[in-house]
C-alpha cells in the first residue's frame, strides 16, 4: 500500500521546486526575469523592451567617428535651377518655368501674297460677273432668248413673253450687281482674315476656290479670278504661313488676343 509521498497518481515535485501549472492555470513569474511580461500576456504599452543583441544597439559595431567621411552626409552643391536638389544630389527639374507662347510679330510674306491674290480674285470676279450681264441690251437679250430651243414654249407656259423678260432686264442687272458686291465682300473678308492668321478663314478660302472651279467656262475674267483664288489658297497653306497661324493659335490659347 503506497503512502501519500509515493502516490503514483499525484507525484510531488522535489522540495524547493515550484509546482507545475495545471491545465487552465498560468505559470508563476520568475522573479529573476525582470522586465519580462507574464507568460501569455502582451507587453505593456510604453514599457522598454530588452535588446536581444546586447548592450550595443548597432549590430555592426560602434558608431563611426565624426571625422569619417563615409559616415557623414556630403555637402550638396547649389542647384542651378534655383531649387533644392534631391537627397542624392540630383537637381530637381524646373516646374512650370517654361516660357509662355508669345504672339508672333513678323508676318511671313507668303501670307501677304495670299492676301493680295485672294483680294484680286474677288475684284476680278465681281467685275466679270457684272460686265457679263451689263453688256446685254434689249435686242441682244431678245435674240439670245429666242435662239434657245423651247424657250418661247416655257415662257408661254409661265404666262410670259420675250418682251416681258426683256423689260425685266434693269431689275436683273440690279440684282446681279448686288450679288457681285456680296461676293466681293466675302472675298475681302476672307483675305483680311487669312492675312491676320485665321485658320478658319483659310479653310473657307479653300472651299471657295474649289467651288469657283465650276465656273471656268464663264469668260476670261472669271477664269482669271479662279486662277488668282487658287494661287492665294496655295500661298496660305505654305509652311511659313502654317507656322505663323499655328503660333497665333497657341498664343491665343495662352491668353493673348
Amino acid at each position: 500500500m503506497s503512502t501519500p509521498e509515493n502516490d503514483p497518481q499525484n507525484p510531488k515535485p522535489p522540495s524547493g521546486e515550484p509546482n507545475p501549472p495545471q491545465y487552465g492555470q498560468r505559470a508563476p513569474q520568475d522573479p529573476n526575469a525582470a522586465g519580462q511580461p507574464p507568460y501569455g500576456q502582451p507587453p505593456q504599452y510604453g514599457a522598454q523592451q530588452p535588446n536581444p543583441y546586447g548592450q550595443n544597439p548597432n549590430p555592426y559595431g560602434q558608431q563611426p567617428p565624426a571625422n569619417n567621411p563615409y559616415g557623414q552626409q556630403p555637402p550638396q552643391a547649389p542647384s542651378p535651377y534655383g531649387q533644392q536638389p534631391y537627397p542624392g544630389g540630383f537637381p530637381v527639374p524646373p516646374q512650370g518655368n517654361f516660357a509662355a507662347p508669345q504672339m508672333p510679330t513678323h508676318r511671313p510674306k507668303e501670307l501677304d501674297t495670299s492676301f493680295w491674290a485672294i483680294l484680286a480674285a474677288g475684284v476680278v470676279f465681281a467685275i466679270g460677273f457684272v460686265t457679263s450681264i451689263f453688256n446685254l441690251n434689249s435686242a441682244t437679250l431678245s435674240s439670245e432668248l429666242g435662239a434657245m430651243p423651247g424657250m418661247e414654249d416655257q415662257l408661254k407656259a409661265s404666262g410670259l413673253t420675250l418682251d416681258d423678260v426683256v423689260g425685266m432686264l434693269p431689275a436683273i442687272q440690279t440684282t446681279v450687281l448686288i450679288v457681285a458686291l456680296v461676293f466681293l465682300g466675302i472675298y475681302v473678308l476672307i483675305a483680311f482674315m487669312v492675312r491676320k492668321g485665321s485658320n478658319v478663314a483659310r479653310i473657307f478660302a479653300t472651299i471657295l476656290a474649289a467651288l469657283s472651279l465650276l465656273s471656268l467656262g464663264s469668260g476670261l475674267l472669271i477664269l482669271l479670278s479662279v486662277v488668282l483664288g487658287v494661287v492665294g489658297v496655295v500661298f496660305a497653306w505654305l509652311r511659313p504661313s502654317s507656322q505663323y497661324i499655328a503660333a497665333r493659335r497657341a498664343a491665343r490659347a495662352a491668353g493673348y488676343r
